[in-house]
């Protein structure tokens, strides 16, 4: 299609589409700068503009235009840009760089000044695209006009184009523009581009403007001078500014110091926060933190006595951060906060307290004697930030407090010895608990005996509840959790309390029994079968069975017979599920194959659920769970062989607890699913193997099934750490010993190091969580043992990321060399549900170390591993994808399952529906 045929089609076209209008375009050929000049004229012809489809007409004419650049046409473009049409003007700014023509750019320049905003902008986004010295010499003589409706278009043009070269201009608008129009030429002059080769100008430039009537525009040319400006030229030109009667222009010059962090700068904002006004204050503290040395603690210190508490707030907030980030020593400043009379004050003084360094340990003992007037939680709170600071030699200050006049002095006291558990406090709280006053202290004070285990307590205890009945409950308590450590002295004491007319004395002394463990007792208890308490009655009847002999019998009782924890654990046994989570306020979960259910309709209430957990961890795992907040241990049920790792933590509701069955059998390595080459790992004489995947993944199934292929097949000496131990190993060929980590050794660190001189062939460590932990694994595999161990990632290669990265930056080459020499292989893994019936299959990524694999490890180059793996699978690698790919063709796996845990995604996007597809979805 010629010129004449296009431009009667294109007038006469009713395109309603844009492949119509595409169709159109590639018809057309050999167009000349006239045909173009033609359509353009029927575009811009009277009404056209309001016709059905002007919009594709305009696209089509941009296609055909771009195609002839002829400069001729820049003219005809420029003009064409006054008609008030959005779509013309976007395809002619589109269209005019690619025409050209200097000589026309007066044309364009000029249209910079038109009253049409839309129109300016378009000009100004093509000038500065296009924009030359002549351009730029029009738009510098255009800016002194004192009536301009594009001079903010006309700067931005000449700081795109002219850069440093645009100053002076600026400078002028700065003489000549509205407010807007000033503080938009000193936004210009202290950007980058104006600042580059030229600095000083742009500051001569701003620092004219300094003495602008409006305050606005003073004030922002202020803010622009301390960004740009050095020390000595800001004080020269900002100085007079700092006591203006402007409060804008006073606020800015004083907020600028915050970038000069000198004496001098610190000496004026003091000055400033005495005069005020108050929003010049805020901003002199505000500089003041900002600055941050140890010239700003003299006036914020000063400034907490202010007679306004906002002021007295912002100061002592100001001083927290500081002291928080490391900034000022303020173990003074605390002690003046507390003796301030103002409440917030005091709770800025408590967070100070818990922040702040003090090697010499001046601050902790005037913190006590600042406590006496304040409220108990400012003592709650000095208390834990003393505790942190003081430690054990805190001891001695806070045992006269159990003297001190004031209940509420003698309160803290005691319940600071009951964090501390200082067996050298005995004497004092025995003292407290038997002569003071106030019934809170005695009882607490017992509750802190308690808390000591301390058997020497055992008489005290008893000689305090025969001497005071109302303090029989609590001492029982304490006795209770004593355990076997009082019953000699104590059960006959006890026993003789349950003919107490008190029903709660009565209860405490069967829990006390109970605890005991002393069989001799049972028949002082039998009596309580008939008491009037329901309460009572109950307890005695758990408790009875307890405390008689043994009369020996079946292998496995009747559930009837077991306590409510058991019986739920036998249930979830029986149903063949792998947890049974128990959570406050809600009925018992359990879950199967993955899939999360309640096992009973009854809801657990949050006491009920504590007291039953309590019961049965040990003193040992009940101080675990009040240090670290949560409990490892495991857990029997020898009657029904079954056995459980257990975690105990504290929750939102209160204390919750999940019960992870282990299997009794263990499975051999060859039954698990995983590839052939795994089998093979046992047989290795020295280095790392390393097994990942997710939570309930099958990590430790595979440990134990290759531990007890190595139990069966050679003879060697194995050590384990576990926390705790799962799988119980039978010595056979191998001997075994295994170590349950806070159980059978207090500090794992040590624990593995001591190893090294007990003779070890392998290793297993539970689980790789830390620094020390990976270092010790690293280094054993290097000195020619073979260690085992598990770790918490997706892949092989974040799994060697992760031992890398777990050691600080400047240990990685060093660390690198070390894993490249002593790892010998990773296998990750997932267990996902089966697709073609009841149970869950395993899909392993495999990595076997190489040449290859370890250069790129000894290089940093681990995210390069993929690859090696996907094309050694002769060697007996594979990638988890691979894997996954085969279970879904084998039908063992659902397309969505496998898509959710793949790498590539797209490469299993073909075997989704098309409603699971992420397109879709979108």
């Amino acid at each position: 299609m010629n010129g004449s045929d296009c431009l009667k089609t294109f007038r006469s076209a009713d395109w309603t589409t844009a492949a119509q209008v595409r169709g159109f375009v590639e018809q057309v050929e050999g167009l000349e700068p006239a045909d173009v000049i033609q359509l353009l004229q029927h575009l811009t012809s009277p009404g056209i503009a309001a016709a059905a489809g002007y919009g594709l007409r305009v696209s089509a004419f941009r296609q055909l235009a771009e195609r002839v650049a002829d400069k001729g046409l820049f003219a005809h473009y420029v003009r064409a840009l006054k008609l008030p049409n959005s779509d013309l003007r976007a395809a002619l700014a589109h269209l005019l760089p690619g025409v050209n023509s200097i000589l026309d750019h007066p044309a364009l320049c000029a249209l910079i000044g038109s009253p049409d905003a839309s129109l300016r902008a378009t000009v100004a986004s093509v000038l500065c695209e296009i924009g030359t010295k002549t351009a730029f010499d029009i738009l510098s003589g255009m800016v002194h006009a004192p009536k301009l409706p594009g001079r903010r278009e006309v700067l931005t043009v000449l700081a795109r184009i002219g850069e440093h070269r645009a100053v002076p201009a600026l400078e002028a608008a700065l003489g000549v523009g509205t407010p807007e129009e000033k503080v938009y030429a000193i936004e210009l002059l202290e950007s980058p581009r104006c600042m580059a080769r030229d600095p000083n100008a742009a500051v001569r430039a701003i620092a004219s403007a300094l003495a602008d009537p409006v305050e606005a525009v003073a004030a922002k040319a202020l803010a622009a001078l301390a960004e740009i400006a050095g020390e000595e030229e800001y004080f020269l030109r900002a100085t007079p500014l700092f006591d203006s009667p402007s409060v804008e222009v006073c606020t800015t010059a004083v907020s600028g110091l915050r970038l000069f962090p000198s004496a001098r700068s610190a000496a004026v904002l003091h000055r400033k926060l005495r005069e005020g006004p108050q929003v010049v204050r805020f901003a002199a503290i505000e500089a003041l933190e900002a600055i941050g040395t140890l010239d700003v603690l003299k006036p914020l210190a000063e400034a907490l006595g202010h007679s306004q508490i906002v002021v007295r707030l912002k100061a002592a907030e100001a001083l927290a951060r500081l002291s928080v980030a490391g900034k000022l020593d303020l173990a003074r400043t605390v002690v003046w906060l507390l003796r301030s009379r103002d409440p917030e004050l005091r709770r800025l003084a408590v967070e100070l307290a818990q922040s702040v360094q003090d090697p010499e340990g001046e601050l902790w003992p005037k913190l006590l004697g600042c406590l006496k007037d304040e409220d108990w939680w400012v003592r709650e709170r000095v208390a834990d930030a003393l505790l942190k600071v003081a430690g054990p030699a805190l001891l001695r200050h806070v045992v006269p407090y159990l003297r001190d006049p004031a209940p509420v002095m003698r309160q803290f006291a005691v319940e600071v010895l009951m964090r501390m558990k200082a067996p050298e406090s005995l004497g004092a709280l025995v003292r407290a608990a038997g002569d003071d006053d106030d019934w809170w202290v005695r009882e607490r004070a017992i509750d802190a005996i308690a808390v000591l285990r301390d058997p020497r307590a055992v008489p005290y205890l008893v000689d305090i509840m025969a001497r005071n009945p109302e303090l029989q409950v609590a001492c029982l308590q304490a006795l209770q959790t004593l355990e076997e450590l009082a019953a000699p002295e104590a059960g006959p004491h006890v026993a003789a309390l349950l003919d107490s007319p008190d029903d709660d004395v009565r209860l405490a002394a069967l829990r006390c029994l109970r605890a005991f463990k002393d069989r001799q007792h049972a028949a002082v208890v039998e009596p309580l079968l008939r008491d009037a308490s329901p309460d009572v009655r109950s307890l005695a009847c758990d408790v009875l069975p307890e405390l008689r002999p043994s009369a020996g019998a079946a292998s496995a009782p009747p559930i009837g017979t077991l306590s409510f924890l058991d019986k739920l654990l036998v249930a979830m046994a029986q149903k063949g599920c792998d947890d049974l989570i128990l959570s406050p306020g809600r009925q018992p979960h359990v879950t199967r194959l993955g899939v999360v259910g309640p096992l009973a309709a009854n809801l657990l209430e949050a006491d009920r659920l504590a007291t039953m957990l309590r019961a049965h961890l040990s003193p040992k795992h009940i101080r675990e769970l009040e240090a670290r907040r949560e409990a490892d241990l495991s857990y029997e049920i020898k009657e029904h062989g079954l056995r459980f790792r257990v975690n105990v933590f504290h929750q939102l509701g209160g204390l919750a607890a999940v019960f992870r069955i282990v299997k009794g059998a263990i499975p051999r390595v060859e039954g698990l699913g995983l590839p052939p080459v795994v089998a093979t790992l046992a047989g290795l004489k020295n280095g790392l193997v390393l097994v990942g995947g997710p939570t309930g993944s099958g990590k430790s199934t595979t440990l134990a099934a290759l531990i007890d292929h190595i139990n069966r097949s050679s003879a060697r000496h194995i050590v384990t750490f576990e926390d705790p131990i799962e799988v119980v190993h039978g010595c056979q060929q191998s001997l075994i010993n295994q170590r349950e980590i806070h159980s059978h050794t207090k500090d794992l660190v040590k624990a593995l190091r001591g190893t090294l001189r007990q003779d070890p062939d392998v290793m297993l460590i539970g689980e790789m969580r830390d620094l020390p932990t990976i270092a010790f694994a690293v280094s054993a595999a290097e000195t020619g043992h073979l260690v085992f161990g598990t770790i918490h990632t997706a892949s092989a290669a974040l799994t060697v990321d992760r031992i890398i990265n777990a050691f600080p930056p400047g240990q990685h080459d060093q660390v690198r060399s070390l894993v490249a020499g002593s790892l010998k292989a990773v296998v990750c893994q997932y267990l996902v549900p089966r697709h073609d019936g009841p149970g869950r299959c395993l899909a392993a990524e495999v990595l076997l170390n190489s040449d290859a694999v370890a250069n790129l490890i000894r290089k940093g180059k681990t995210f390069q591993i993929p690859s090696v793996i996907a094309m050694s699978r002769e060697a007996g690698m594979q990638l988890m994808d691979l894997d996954l790919m085969r279970l879904l063709n084998e039908g063992k796996i659902s397309p969505e399952d496998a898509y959710m845990r793949a790498v590539s995604k797209k490469d299993f996007e073909g075997y989704l529906g098309a409603s699971e597809r992420p397109e879709a979805a979108s």
